[in-house]
């Protein structure tokens, strides 16, 4: 039985006797305080590792108490839950390097802000119930929203927060920072969020005069390609070949990490033709002020606002661009295989959730022959 040091930078487990750290060397091991101490034991024949805390003296107890279960034959299970807040839980889950690396961490971090802010962080894990979620789902419903003037919070909003809080007590558990999951069941919250909007070619036209010039061309690499909006605004000419008529993305350029190859049509080519190219960057979109889009932020939300206030078109996000393609590529008599290969989908079921099926759809509905005659002749 021994205890052990886990690395604040590596998190490697070491043995208490060493100054520096096995692994990467880091010379600070035992005077960081960010340091955690485990017990490592052998019980019934089957070594065992159990988390403490960054305290010694904590860590020398929970030996001793082992040390005298491991003589009666017993093993007292630690709950992990009972001592771990989830305050603890948040800032440990918000500072794993897997998580700070993933393009979605901003996203975390606003969801963790509003979970601190309705949830007790001083709370333990262990008195997390169902309870406490549903009154956090109602409450946080009835919050003015910061984006949509006049609105409250969407339930996706939630829905997703309520994901994020699940993911991180997933990996705490996995992790071995708790015992077990608290929860077993999160609160339903339904979410009708499938996008409706597809663009008549008169709204387009008058969509495209509104733009100012560097918003216009990514609005028609949206809606002739079906790119996702953080494709396309961190587009290089590397990626374009004008010639074949391809953009080709690597896997590190796309959401689900899979390379991806773009077909350009007749209109986004015209359009890539007619760039400039400036030498100071590879980027393709420019600013106004021809510097290169780091995000789509805030001016570039004011911008697509603005000129939908201006073309007449009420309740369009720029990713419904992405929408309209999928729509209209179904609606040419594309193979459903095609399109996905094209956008980035894996699966049918996203492809559906894209395309939007309304009554000119329903228009092209028929019967093969025989039901045809067969209906004819039926007498009701």
């Amino acid at each position: 039985m021994a205890l052990l040091i886990e690395c604040p930078k590596c998190k490697h487990r070491n043995s208490e006797g060493v100054s520096a750290c096995k692994k990467c060397e880091y010379a600070r091991l035992k005077k960081d305080n960010a340091k955690v101490y485990w017990v490592d034991f052998f019980y019934q024949g089957k070594r065992l590792r159990e988390r403490v805390g960054p305290s010694r003296a904590a860590a020398e107890a929970r030996q001793v108490e082992l040390r005298k279960a491991a003589v009666e034959g017993l093993y007292i299970q630690k709950d992990k839950n009972a001592v771990v807040t989830l305050g603890r839980v948040f800032n440990w889950f918000l500072s794993l390097q897997a998580v700070q690396a993933l393009d979605s961490y901003s996203r975390f971090q606003q969801h963790i802000k509003a979970l601190e802010r309705l949830l007790d962080t001083q709370q333990l894990v262990r008195d997390l119930s169902v309870a406490q979620l549903e009154n956090y789902v109602q409450q946080r419903l009835k919050e003015p929203s910061p984006s949509r003037k006049g609105k409250t919070i969407a339930p996706k909003t939630v829905k997703e927060e309520l994901n994020t809080l699940r993911n991180l007590l997933n990996r705490a558990f996995h992790h071995e920072l708790i015992s077990k999951i608290p929860i077993r069941r999160f609160p339903t919250i339904k979410v009708d969020n499938v996008r409706k909007k597809i663009l008549e070619q008169g709204e387009y036209q008058r969509l495209l005069d509104a733009c100012p010039l560097w918003m216009r061309c990514m609005v028609v690499m949206a809606r002739g390609t079906g790119m996702r909006q953080g494709e396309i605004v961190g587009l290089c000419w590397s990626q374009v070949d004008l010639k074949e008529g391809f953009v080709r993305l690597k896997a590190s350029d796309t959401k689900t990490d899979e390379a991806r190859s773009v077909r350009l049509l007749a209109e986004v080519l015209g359009m890539l033709r007619g760039l400039p190219r400036p030498i100071h960057t590879d980027r393709v979109f420019l600013s106004a002020s021809g510097q290169p889009i780091s995000k789509w932020d805030g001016r570039c939300n004011k911008a697509w606002k603005t000129a939908l206030s201006k073309a007449g078109i009420e309740d369009m996000t720029f990713h419904d661009l992405r929408h309209d393609f999928v729509t209209r590529a179904m609606r040419s008599g594309n193979a459903s295989h095609v399109v996905m290969k094209q956008v980035g989908h894996k699966t049918d079921s996203m492809l559906r959730r894209y395309q939007l099926v309304d009554e000119r759809d329903l228009l092209t509905l028929q019967l093969d022959d025989s039901e045809k005659d067969a209906a004819k002749k039926r007498v009701f």
